[in-house]
């Protein structure tokens, strides 16, 4: 596999009578040493195993301590060698499978030069005002999420026998007070969405439903209980179940200080790859018709045709830049 993986990219590099010139396909190895194997004007040396060898784990190493074993290696090599320069008297290096392997190739390597042996840097200035812009990432209060059925002050009756039947739900039957809130509750703001308060801290339950259902949720003590009890506030009454706790989150600048050199480094690598694509686009005058874009049509129920070549690689487009609030 390894071989044959090699044998692809060896190939790729074919583009003779294209910009860019010839590539050359000749047998790479250390000027020097002693033929161990030889053919039509190349060999394999000593100081070429000598090179490949010290390039193995110890553990491959380990493979080629015996004469014969040696001998399967050079052979293996020789094989790849030898299937190359045949590959190439056949005209195979203009494949248009190959052509577009080249490409591939080449694309990779060109954005391996522009983002990732760049010396890209992210000041301490920058990542102290990246903390505070997104502080609430960082440090975040403690956070409930419950469910309620929501009844208004003249339906107690009816808060009192839905509760009655919420208290027989088990924990895990999530979908038997969904039931209830769906059918019964009377608040418009959660009946949609089954009763679900969603994740709120104790600042936001009081703010959005009342300073009772802040107090209240500290009696539930674990995941799927149903507060034995009505909760009264300003509006009417509240059938209670807790659903999640998230605990309190502070981080501080110099733990936080690792994850955001890297978002901000990932950061500038987009803003760099959008600015060199720019510069190519510019450079080469690239221009979209719209108008023809628009005139042109897709026919989704067309059957598929067979390909007539390698389809052409599609690359997306950077990362959309971000905007702090």
């Amino acid at each position: 596999m390894k071989a044959h993986t090699s044998l692809l990219l060896l190939f790729s590099f074919a583009a003779c009578d294209k910009p860019g010139g010839g590539m050359d396909f000749r047998h790479k190895k250390p000027e020097g040493g002693k033929p161990v194997a030889t053919w039509s004007n190349d060999a394999i040396t000593d100081t070429e195993l000598k090179v490949r060898f010290a390039e193995m784990t110890p553990y491959a190493r380990a493979r080629y301590q015996t004469a014969e074993q040696r001998r399967e290696y050079v052979d293996g090599v020789s094989r790849f060698e030898l299937l190359a320069q045949e590959a190439l008297k056949r005209g195979l290096a203009n494949d248009p499978d190959v052509v577009e392997t080249a490409k591939k190739v080449m694309v990779q390597r060109l954005l391996a030069q522009e983002l990732d042996s760049k010396a890209f840097t992210v000041s301490e200035e920058k990542v102290r005002d990246y903390y505070e812009k997104h502080k609430s990432d960082f440090v975040k209060p403690a956070m409930t999420r419950l469910a309620h059925v929501f009844f208004k002050k003249e339906n107690q009756a009816k808060a009192e026998a839905t509760l009655a039947e919420a208290l027989k739900l088990g924990p895990l039957d999530y979908a038997g007070f969904a039931k209830l809130a769906r059918e019964r509750s009377e608040e418009p703001r959660t009946q949609p969405i089954e009763g679900d308060l969603r994740f709120l801290s104790d600042e936001e339950l009081a703010a959005q439903f009342g300073p009772e259902l802040a107090l209240a949720q500290r009696e539930l003590t674990q995941v799927g209980m149903v507060l034995p009890r009505l909760v009264e506030t300003a509006g009417g009454y509240h059938v209670l179940r807790l659903q999640g706790r998230q605990l309190p989150l502070d981080v501080k600048l110099d733990a936080a200080k690792t994850q955001i050199q890297l978002t901000l480094l990932n950061d500038a690598k987009q803003e760099h790859y959008r600015q060199f694509l720019e510069t190519l686009k510019k450079q080469s005058n690239y221009k979209v018709d719209d108008a023809a874009l628009a005139a042109f049509e897709v026919d989704v129920k067309a059957p598929s045709v067979a390909p007539t070549g390698p389809q052409p690689t599609f690359i997306p487009p950077p990362e959309p830049k971000k905007v702090d609030q």
